[in-house]
């Protein structure tokens, strides 16, 4: 019985469910049908491809439905298709455009003819992909290039339908760090980047990428939110970067764009500043500059194409100011509300990103049908003053540095015209350095703010090493004219291996940490010393069956991950050893492998069989990407551990001493990491994982009907539906829900607050164990609800314009405090479930962002006005984020230590909505093949001055104050030279 609704599910997942048939390889395809001028199909024709990547032409034969397909293609230039058959006039179709992951339809209709006569037509793509079952969205040159952005991928991101952003990016001004993000109720651990179809996805921070990129050196760049197909192994956003490749001409391009503050404008307001944000964040200097081209080493048989380019980025942050006479600490400081505008923004520290960037890219034709291609990738980041904001003034940013090299060898053979493979290696020496601003600073104790949050004097310095070596075998096979339809077969593995390793060190070994700057804890570190394997290996395939109006997908993948813990050493700390002692660790394996089957069926529908209208829906299974340590980390005792006790600070000099600290178990406030208070002398650990443990899961289901309006206009309208499922964290051992009970509390707020009710918060009646367990997180789920509507005119009559809007919910949902928390700790319990998932933002001054819009709309869009001059424009509005007002509790028993507690149920406040109109005009003068573009951009143009953070915690003096604002309006003027 059971078998039999296993079978009757999997029908039903046939029938109403798909996957897409993009693919995660840069590349697209161009398929097609030839007919005669009766509409009968024509077997036998010859149809040949040539131009665009291809150093030589490839040709192939329609089978007996006529059919043909070429797939692998690059895109970049435009490719030529030629269809010949005796007695037929021979018909060249010209400007055939490929796009990443794309299906380009190329049909002929040939006429009778007995003498050898050629047709030539220009092509002209229909923008209704009757093979597609995804949602991705491609960004071309002309959308690169002539529409305002600030140059980086994540403006790209931010753009694409349904994916909301972590920052507001004003011509650059956060360019200098990745910007976070999140589509469709999921967190960004899943993500996906890829670079020439390299994987070069961070192996530790996962889903983040590990390199920047040179923005001229990309050819294309598609993001699909949905609908992955089998060769994409998450359910998270797939951004795959195409760079661009030689040709037998050489060609190139020049840039140089300049931003200052001189150009800027300026948008604080003296009500902004009186409500904490001081200063604005202007654009100090930004200088954008570079160089690529490429041409034939050989013509016919061998081409190279190279790039160098530097990102030189200066901007002011909210309140982060030099330590100079005259100007303000901090935002409290009365100077900085006493000095003009002008004046508080020339005290404002300047946080610096340089990002050097080289390509250097050959492909060499070895033999017929055969094509060698190397590439490496060089990216050199450097930042003076990382996670600046008014809460980590400079002297406890990081010195970041770190360059990476990437390179990856491919080869790729056709075996015969309808069977294609490809062999690829590459090698990301991924890694960077997060430094003390002096190297005194690991001797000075760090002061902390537990109610401002606001840091003071040194911070923590950490290195990271995270290579990732990957091999990946791809074939596609075309099998026209079998079981009534045609089959496009694509089958691969993939090994990746991505060990890492990293050590983190504490300024002082000991954090002082006040209440509204009255002395209360003392948090004693032990470093990290960290060494971490993992491997995943990955098999599917998939076959694209097409017949008729109908395309049906159907895919199947295996993911094997596998990660151990090696072994390393740490120093005790040197103030308390005897609380944290050092450690010499032999290793661990947490004995469970992820081994996961994901399903991705899908199917479209051709409605009127004229290719202009589409129905299509999906049905996907992912499951998560780990990272190394993600499972054995649970058993590793060298990671960071933390014990805090009370501190008096008896003689006021705002460092501990330990005749101040309380050193008694019975007095521990809290305590971190793989570590246990009540055996700290035990050099090991008494934590486990669950042999049971399930990877994280996401279920997919999709909808979607398209529609061409006309040749150059298209709508498209979606709805999904996903549930996240099979959480994991690490559980306390020895402590039930039972265990704790609930506390009445009265806070005292800060003045002028608008609510300060009493509340309540739970502590435990038992000390906190010092036990883990590595657990899947019963009974919590996250659903999510969206509608997606998108329209496309593609630049015709002198304008283009893409459109769309997005509607998103997704909501928490606990059965029970079990999939709550860690201690089962109600606390807050009721505030989260049922309400809007919102993942918190954090890093590289980013904090207190609750990234969560519900509502979504974007428009880009070109007009070429007479004389040739380009005008572009992009709109972007969102509802505001989430203003989630709090209160730190007090130190709580049982070493449980604070927790905040949430006034509101979560997300019923929001900040302000969020609306931006950044404007280009753009003027090319042409002579002959080299021509010269000279352009303005003009970011922010209504100079808005959104606020973007608050400090949230209603009990600390500096409640709701403004910490984050939109950059005011700036000026972008730029050049570029094409030869």
């Amino acid at each position: 019985m059971r078998g039999k609704l296993l079978a009757l599910m999997a029908m039903l997942g046939l029938v109403f469910g798909s996957a897409s048939a993009m693919a995660q390889a840069p590349t697209g395809d161009i398929v097609g049908r030839v007919v005669d001028a009766s509409g009968a199909v024509l077997p036998g024709v010859v149809v040949t491809v040539s131009g665009g990547a291809l150093i030589q032409p490839q040709s192939a034969v329609t089978g007996n439905t006529g059919t043909y397909l070429f797939s692998g293609l690059q895109p970049g230039d435009t490719y030529t298709v030629k269809f010949e058959l005796t007695g037929f006039r021979t018909m060249v179709v010209e400007r055939v455009a490929v796009s990443v992951g794309g299906n380009t339809t190329t049909n002929a209709t040939l006429e009778v003819s007995a003498l050898q006569e050629t047709v030539t037509v220009s092509s002209e793509a229909p923008l209704v992909d009757t093979r597609k079952t995804g949602t991705k969205t491609n960004f071309t040159q002309e959308q690169l290039q002539n529409v305002p952005s600030a140059r980086d991928p994540w403006v790209m991101l931010e753009r694409t339908p349904g994916i909301a952003m972590d920052r507001a990016n004003v011509g650059g001004s956060q360019s200098g760090q990745q910007s976070g993000y999140i589509s469709r109720g999921a967190a960004g651990a899943n993500n996906k980047w890829m670079l020439d179809g390299v994987d070069i996805s961070d192996t530790v921070a996962t889903g983040s990428t590990a390199v920047y990129y040179d923005f001229d050196m990309l050819q294309e760049m598609q993001i699909s939110t949905g609908g992955n197909d089998v060769t994409q192994q998450t359910g998270g956003v797939g951004i795959n970067l195409v760079t661009k490749s030689g040709s037998d001409t050489i060609r190139g391009s020049g840039r140089y764009y300049w931003t200052d503050e001189s150009l800027g404008s300026t948008n604080i307001t003296e009500d902004l500043r009186a409500q904490g944000a001081r200063s604005g964040a202007p654009i100090q200097n930004i200088k954008d500059y570079g160089i690529e081209g490429g041409g034939p080493i050989w013509k016919g048989r061998a081409w190279f194409w190279g790039s160098y380019a530097k990102n030189d980025i200066n901007v002011g942050v909210v309140n982060f100011y030099k330590k100079e006479a005259g100007c303000p600490v901090n935002a409290a400081d009365p100077l900085a509300q006493s000095l003009s505008i002008e004046e508080i923004n020339n005290c404002l520290n300047t946080d610096q990103t340089l990002l050097d960037t080289y390509n250097i890219k050959g492909s060499a034709l070895l033999f017929s049908g055969n094509t060698f291609t190397w590439h490496s990738n060089y990216n050199k980041k450097g930042r003076n003053a990382r996670d600046a904001s008014d809460t980590r003034p400079f002297e406890t940013t990081y010195i970041q540095s770190g360059p990476v090299w990437t390179h990856k060898a491919s080869d790729r053979h056709v075996i015969n015209d309808r069977w294609v493979a490809e062999a690829a290696y590459a090698h990301v020496a991924g890694g960077f350095d997060l430094l003390f601003q002096d190297p005194s600073y690991r001797a000075v104790q760090p002061l902390y703010d537990i109610a401002t949050t606001r840091w003071e004097r040194s911070y923590d310095e950490s290195v990271f090493e995270r290579p990732a070596t990957s091999v990946a075998l791809n074939t596609n096979y075309f099998r026209p004219a079998t079981l009534g339809g045609d089959h496009s077969f694509k089958i691969g593995y993939t090994f990746r291996n991505t060990p890492t390793t990293s050590t983190t060190v504490y300024g002082g070994d000991v954090t002082a940490q006040t209440r509204n700057s009255a002395a209360e804890r003392a948090r004693f570190w032990r470093s990290s010393a960290l060494d971490y394997a993992l491997s995943t290996h990955s098999v599917f395939a998939q076959d694209t069956y097409t017949r008729n109006k109908w395309t049906l997908t159907a895919g199947l993948r295996w993911d094997r991950q596998d990660d151990s813990a090696h072994g390393s050493s740490v120093e005790s700390n040197p103030l308390i050893p005897q609380w944290l002692p050092g450690i010499d660790f032999q290793g661990a394996d947490a004995g469970v492998t992820f081994s996961n089957w994901s399903p991705r069926l899908g199917v479209a529908y051709d409605l009127f069989g004229d290719s202009r209208t589409v129905v299509r829906s999906s049905f996907s299974v992912y499951y998560g990407q780990i990272g190394p340590g993600n499972l054995s980390g649970t058993l590793n005792p060298v990671t960071a551990a933390s014990i805090t006790f009370p501190w008096n600070d008896s003689n006021g000099d705002r460092f501990v001493q330990l005749n101040e600290v309380t050193l008694t178990r019975a007095a521990v406030i809290a305590f971190d990491g793989n570590y246990n208070p009540d055996n700290p002398g035990f050099l090991g650990t008494t934590n486990t994982v669950d042999p049971d443990l399930k990877n994280e899961k996401t279920v997919e289901y999709t909808g979607t009907i398209d529609h061409q309006l006309s040749s150059k206009m298209a709508v498209s309208l979606s709805y999904i539906y996903r549930q996240y499922s099979d959480f994991r964290f690490s559980q306390r051992v020895g402590i039930a829900a039972s265990d704790w009970a609930p506390v009445t509390y009265q806070p005292t707020c800060a003045a002028g607050v608008p609510s300060c009710p009493q509340l309540t918060y739970f502590q435990p009646n038992i000390s906190i164990p010092g036990t883990q367990r590595l657990v899947n997180r019963g009974g919590y789920a996250r659903d999510f609800n969206g509608i997606e509507a998108v329209f496309t005119k593609r630049m015709s009559d002198r304008w283009m314009l893409d459109t769309n809007y997005a509607y998103n919910s997704a909501v928490d949902n606990f059965d029970s405090v079990q999939g709550y928390s860690t201690s089962f700790d109600p606390t807050n319990l009721g505030i989260y479930n049922g309400q809007q998932y919102a993942v918190e933002a954090g890093g590289s001054g980013i904090d207190n962002v609750f990234v969560n819009g519900k509502h979504l709309f974007k428009v880009a869009g070109v007009y070429t006005a007479p004389w040739d001059i380009n005008i572009g424009g992009t709109y972007n509005f969102r509802t505001g984020y989430l203003f989630p007002q709090r209160i730190l509790s007090p130190n709580r028993t049982g070493a449980a230590g604070t927790v905040n507690l949430i006034l509101e149920p979560f997300g019923e406040s929001r900040y302000d909505s969020f609306q931006m109109v950044d404007a280009r005009v753009a003027k090319r003068f042409n002579f002959g093949r080299r021509s010269v573009e000279g352009s303005l951009d003009f970011f922010n143009v209504g100079n808005v001055n959104t606020v973007l953070t608050r400090n949230l915690n209603q009990a600390a003096s500096t409640a709701n104050q403004v910490t984050g604002i939109v950059a005011p309006r700036v000026l972008r003027l730029g050049v570029r030279v094409l030869f």
